[in-house]
């Protein structure tokens, strides 16, 4: 049986930059092999530029964006933006300082430096990584750049030197086009995620309210008004003080909910979670085992009461084929350090890795509710064919 427990879920946004930061690395990586050698690879100009300058532009130029193909799914986000921006300043110094650090007139052969082909490179990854307008005057200062320091550099070809700043200019804005238009839609796409998510979770906290109220008008009905009816009855039944009691507590209790102070006893977590499958079928099995007098808190119950309810009504909509009785239990166990809810069917099961992490059914009402819920946590497994099993918990020395 394959399992999954609560996963580190990366933003749209995160996944796009990183995938970017490898493509790119990769791209490097090629390109240094391709133009190391010949008069325009920085093997051969390095001969021909003072000895630390010459290793540095191949650190800032070649090094560091290849070595994003290793550590784009490595590195924390932090770390590779500041890679990104200290190899892109750097490769711009390199341009201004190439011709002052050249122990040449002119390069070998008329040759270009190595550096222009490069320039595009750190135009895409500077707008990955900042998502900011500043990032644009990158590539529109390679155009001079690349035409000044290679008319300097390669003996005074103008028409050349014109060709190949323009022909910079336009690969290095088109590429930082591209770069900032995939960021801006990755960051699009998790605001539309994020504003699903709260609007499920807008209407799981209205569905926890309904049914709060609902066993506030059981508990009215069940315990007070019986107690009422049967005190004005004479003789009084003997029962009568005991269950005035309970009422009197059930009165406190909810005047606890109303305060927002409210801790339940383990009684009134099972018929939460009883009223909640209830709610979903009334063929679901519902058993419990408390071993405990300890109270749980109000959030505990709620956040229990509405993951396993979406487990369930995860089951009722997809665990079924036509014709088949699909078998739902919950069961429930209180213990003295642990809450555990487990929730189990015979459907068709699923292959856990296929489900999108964005799934909302799993990720806010199960994972999300659980992940938020301190000292909680939730566990699903599944294998197709053999049903699905939905752990829940929640550990109360987690809390301290």
């Amino acid at each position: 049986m394959t399992t999954i427990e609560t996963p580190v879920v990366r933003s749209a946004l995160e996944r796009m930059q990183r995938t970017t930061y490898f493509a790119t690395g990769l791209a490097a990586a090629l390109f240094a092999v391709l133009f190391a050698g010949g008069a325009n690879g920085f093997l051969v100009q390095m001969d021909q530029l003072r000895a630390p300058f010459g290793a540095f532009t191949v650190l800032v130029g070649v090094l560091i964006p290849a070595s994003l193909a290793v550590l784009a799914f490595a590195a924390s986000i932090r770390v590779l933006r500041w890679m990104v921006t200290v190899a892109a300043a750097g490769f711009v110094l390199s341009q201004l300082l190439w011709v002052p650090m050249m122990t040449v007139d002119v390069l070998d052969d008329g040759a270009a430096p190595w550096l222009q082909g490069f320039g595009a490179l750190h135009a895409t990854l500077l707008a990955v990584a900042w998502r900011r307008r500043w990032v644009w005057a990158y590539p529109v200062a390679q155009g001079p750049l690349v035409a000044v320091v290679e008319y300097l550099a390669a003996g005074g070809d103008l028409e050349q030197s014109l060709l190949d700043g323009m022909g910079a200019l336009v690969t290095s804005l088109i590429l930082t086009g591209a770069g900032a238009a995939v960021v801006a839609a990755a960051a699009k796409q998790d605001r539309e995620a994020a504003r699903a998510r709260a609007e499920a979770a807008r209407e799981a906290s209205q569905r926890t309210g309904e049914r709060e109220q609902a066993r506030i008008n059981a508990l009215v009905h069940d315990e007070i008004m019986s107690v009422l009816i049967a005190g004005v009855r004479s003789p009084t039944p003997a029962a009568v003080p005991e269950r005035a009691r309970r009422a009197l507590g059930s009165i406190d209790a909810i005047r606890q909910a109303r305060s927002g102070e409210t801790e339940y006893p383990p009684e009134q977590l099972v018929a939460a979670l009883r009223a909640t499958a209830n709610d979903i079928g009334e063929d679901i099995l519902v058993s419990a085992t408390v071993t405990t007098a300890e109270k749980i808190p109000a959030s505990v119950v709620t956040a229990l009461a509405e993951a396993t309810g979406e487990a369930l009504r995860n089951s009722v909509i997809h665990a079924g084929d036509p014709g088949k009785a699909v078998k739902r239990t919950v069961t429930v166990a209180v213990a003295d350090g642990e809450v555990r809810v487990t929730v189990r069917d015979d459907g068709r099961g699923f292959a856990p890795r296929s489900v999108s992490s964005r799934r909302l059914g799993l990720q806010v009402s199960i994972r999300g509710r659980m992940e938020a819920l301190a000292g909680g946590g939730s566990r699903i497994a599944s294998t197709p064919g053999q049903g699905t099993t939905v752990e829940l918990w929640w550990r109360p020395e987690a809390t301290r």
